[in-house]
């Protein structure tokens, strides 16, 4: 079986609030949450400011993620919930 891109070593960096893994996230998550962010977009709010607050929520909820679904699948539900409310 394939290693997951974010594995459980990593997890545990993120919930320990380590910067580097929370960059690594962000680097490599970016472009999922931006094409998100474009494909739902409610008017007047600018992409990036929106992508912000999806990694914000990331953040916040990252004690939430279990691992029964790939994390980038986690990101991407709370890119779209954060779009459409």
């Amino acid at each position: 079986m394939p290693e997951r891109k974010f594995g459980s070593e990593w997890l545990l960096r993120v919930k320990d609030s380590d910067p580097d893994a929370a960059r690594e996230v962000v680097r490599e998550l970016h472009p999922l949450v931006m094409r998100i962010v474009h494909g739902h977009l409610p008017r007047r709010m600018d992409p990036e400011d929106l992508a912000q607050i999806v990694f914000v929520k990331v953040f916040q909820k990252i004690e939430q993620y279990n691992g029964d679904a790939p994390f980038e699948h986690w990101v991407a539900r709370i890119a779209v919930n954060t779009c459409l409310n």
